[in-house]
């Protein structure tokens, strides 16, 4: 039976609602519908033509808006062509209908991704414009939760929000590492003194350092990473995990990072999943510590408004604030790159207009 336009944008829809606030999916479909609009090599139903050049084509737009570009397997952004997202069949359509309205498919996309930048730059400027007075950490991941625009995102949210405060309190407290060599050993050390200068910075002319603790984010990974979120210099491995836990998930956060201490950032739900499972399988002595997001709204509580507000509150927003616009920067560039393409100029059918772009018109008919 023949697809029609309705399901096809029905399709590119659910992957747009289910993408986090990169898009990176849907700018992969437009970049290939731009392609084979403008050129003559790309057929949608021979994935050989686009499959691998696409993720490349993407990324030159994600870097161009937002200096980023996906950090998933080339396995996992080759998923979008399957039979349950955007197969050839689908993707056939929307490229006849793209290249017939001079691409308001392409268009649409980029609004759509316009619209989830604009929810983002809301949520920013709350954070920016935050005090020690009139911040709420309970307030900012309620924006999270309740944004379909954003949701799928709030696990970045729940990073930077965990980061920014164990950094902060770290650094603050002034806590120290030393990393030393009892002097009995020192001819080992000059036996195998280029092995532990590489491994720990330490000869047999240095049998000491010391140095500052910090906290550090491993970086941006994809949706179904389960792997390590932050590592302190001192030890402790964090995992920051805002999803539901079943027990083989949460031995999987365990299993898979090598240490000795871990520390599991999650929802007060969550928090008793992981704990049974603790008990139950043994790897509970691996754990240092769980930390609920009531915890966090307390810790953020105390350095907001308690006895050291003066020594936390500043560099704690400001993390905050440097965290978000790091991993949700928001392009200026975004304009000039849809007025570039001429999307602007295009006067598409009502089923191609963002929901601003309907709201808009009504507004003005009135």
């Amino acid at each position: 039976m023949a697809i029609s336009i309705e399901q096809a944008k029905d399709r590119l829809d659910v992957i747009i609602n289910k993408a986090r606030v990169d898009l990176y999916k849907p700018i992969q479909i437009a970049e290939v519908l731009c392609h084979s609009r403008t050129e003559s090599t790309i057929d949608p139903l021979s994935l050989d033509t686009y499959r691998t050049q696409s993720i490349h084509w993407r990324n030159s737009v994600t870097r161009h808006l937002t200096g980023k570009a996906s950090s998933s397997s080339a396995q996992y952004q080759h998923h979008i062509w399957e039979e349950s997202a955007m197969p050839p069949e689908f993707l056939k359509v929307l490229d006849e209908e793209n290249k017939m309205t001079s691409g308001a498919v392409e268009r649409y996309i980029y609004l759509r991704y316009g619209e989830r930048q604009g929810a983002v730059a809301e949520i920013i400027k709350v954070i920016e414009n935050g005090t020690s007075d009139t911040f709420q950490l309970s307030v900012l991941l309620k924006l999270f939760e309740t944004h379909p625009g954003i949701r799928r995102s709030i696990d970045k949210a729940y990073e930077i929000v965990a980061y920014s405060l164990f950094e902060t309190v770290v650094v603050q407290s002034g806590i120290t590492i030393k990393v030393s060599v009892p002097e009995h050993n020192i001819e080992f050390l000059r036996e195998f003194s280029d092995l532990t200068k590489v491994l720990a910075g330490i000869d047999a002319e240095h049998l000491e350092w010391e140095q500052q603790a910090h906290i550090y984010r491993v970086g941006v990974t994809n949706a179904a990473d389960r792997g390590l979120d932050m590592w302190a210099n001192f030890g402790p491995a964090v995992q920051v995990k805002h999803l539901s836990l079943n027990r083989n998930l949460a031995s999987s956060i365990v299993e898979q990072v090598e240490t000795d201490h871990i520390v599991i950032v999650c929802r007060d739900a969550d928090a008793e999943v992981i704990q049974t499972v603790m008990s139950q399988i043994g790897w509970g002595r691996r754990v240092r510590g769980i930390v609920k997001e009531t915890h966090l709204v307390d810790w953020y509580e105390r350095c907001l408004r308690g006895n050291f507000r003066e020594q936390l509150s500043v560099p704690l927003l400001r993390r905050l604030t440097e965290g978000f616009n790091y991993e949700f920067p928001q392009t200026k560039t975004l304009t000039d790159f849809i007025r570039e393409r001429g999307y602007f100029s295009l006067h598409p059918p009502e089923m191609w207009r963002t929901q601003i772009e309907i709201s808009l018109s009504s507004d003005l008919a009135t």
